[in-house]
């Protein structure tokens, strides 16, 4: 996940060298947020906008604002007044915006998939990083930032000046189902919030967020249930972390949980990707992704475009050892490698205890942050 941060950046760095596009002159400036910075000592994210619903004259600025702490989102405007119905027809596998794409569909000759460059990267690279230089949206195509992280010592944005007629139009990040906020576009006539308004409203969404779906979230994190399976052994079922209004609490259980052979370690699935992974090491020896330069085949590794002889064939690949489930799931050694695979709702993964001792558990999608310990007793 550092080394997809850190490629991005460079990226993005390129991308901020800009010609000048689409001039803001006089027009009002609305920034809207994306993510958040959750409570001290929780791992949330928000995967939300904030606020859900803005209504402003043709001609004016959106900057939709980065928050996190480092999560990937885009701030992606489309002609389409439900997200919803946008997703489904044009992020199904095979249409042109679907996250995750075969290497063979963007040029590639090997057996893996790969972020969809039409997601990661932006729909025009010399706009959109400042007001003065915002990309225009004209109401019949889309404006896409690609991938930006939060960052607390430096958040992004991302400029959309709103040159289409009236009429409704949807804000969404690609990588995230559900992070979405509606855009309504109305005549000079009519009555619109200020900018300082629309800041003051989401201010109040990110705070319920906060102090009522977090919480939510973070409760569902910490619970196991237990029950009886055949041969008087116990079956235990946990979240891949929690899930509460678009607020995902990326967090196992933080205390222990202590099982005997013979017991069942069940993964649920939530609505944000995670791993769950045995042991918690393999998070430096198994990267979730890897960046490359496509290449008739082996590809060969890149850290940026830079360093491909063609920039356009720079390629962000998941890791299939990360992504696929382990052919085993049985707990033998708390050395041995044992993964789910990508876990998102309504998939799930069992773990069977087959031998004692303290196998640790991580998430390769978001780290450190979110592990856990089962302790297996004789």
């Amino acid at each position: 996940m550092k080394r997809l941060l850190l490629v991005c950046a460079l990226v993005l760095a390129q991308a901020l060298l800009a010609v000048p596009g689409a001039n803001a002159g006089t027009a009002p400036v609305y920034k809207v947020q994306l993510d958040g910075l959750p409570p001290k000592h929780d791992n949330w994210s928000f995967l939300r906008y904030f606020p859900r619903t803005i209504t402003v004259h043709r001609g004016a600025v959106v900057e939709a604002a980065w928050a996190g702490a480092g999560a990937p989102h885009t701030a992606t405007m489309v002609p389409e007044a439900n997200a919803d119905t946008w997703r489904q027809q044009n992020q199904d596998p095979g249409d042109p915006y679907a996250f995750v794409v075969p290497d063979s569909a963007v040029g590639g000759d090997d057996s893996e998939n790969v972020v969809n460059p039409a997601a990661a990267f932006p729909s025009d690279p010399t706009c959109g990083s400042e007001a003065g230089n915002a990309c225009a949206f004209d109401g019949t195509s889309v404006v896409n930032s690609g991938f930006m992280f939060g960052d607390p010592s430096n958040e992004p944005s991302f400029f959309v000046k709103m040159d289409a007629p009236v009429g409704t139009y949807s804000f969404l990040c690609l990588v995230h189902p559900g992070m979405e906020m509606t855009v309504n576009v109305v005549g000079k006539g009519q009555a619109v919030p200020t900018p300082s308004q629309i800041q003051a409203k989401a201010t109040t969404q990110f705070a319920k967020a906060t102090n009522v779906w977090g919480p939510a979230a973070d409760f569902q994190a910490q619970q196991v249930v237990s029950g009886p399976v055949d041969g008087g052994h116990t079956s235990y079922t946990l979240w891949a972390g929690g899930f509460s209004h678009n607020v995902s609490a990326d967090e196992y259980p933080d205390k222990p949980l202590t099982i005997h052979v013979g017991d069942k370690v069940q993964f649920l699935g939530n609505y944000e990707i995670h791993t769950a992974t045995i042991p918690a090491s393999s998070i430096g020896t198994v990267p979730l992704i890897t960046t490359q330069c496509e290449v008739p085949g082996p590809d060969t590794s890149a850290t940026s475009p830079a360093d491909c002889s063609d920039p356009t064939k720079f390629q962000i690949a998941f890791n299939n050892e990360a992504v696929v489930p382990s052919a085993s799931s049985t707990l033998t050694d708390p050395t041995a490698f044992v993964n789910s695979g990508l876990l998102s709702a309504p998939s799930s993964t069992t773990f069977v205890a087959d031998a004692p001792g303290t196998y640790t558990v991580i998430c390769l999608v978001h780290g450190p942050a979110m592990s856990t310990t089962i302790k297996v007793a004789a």
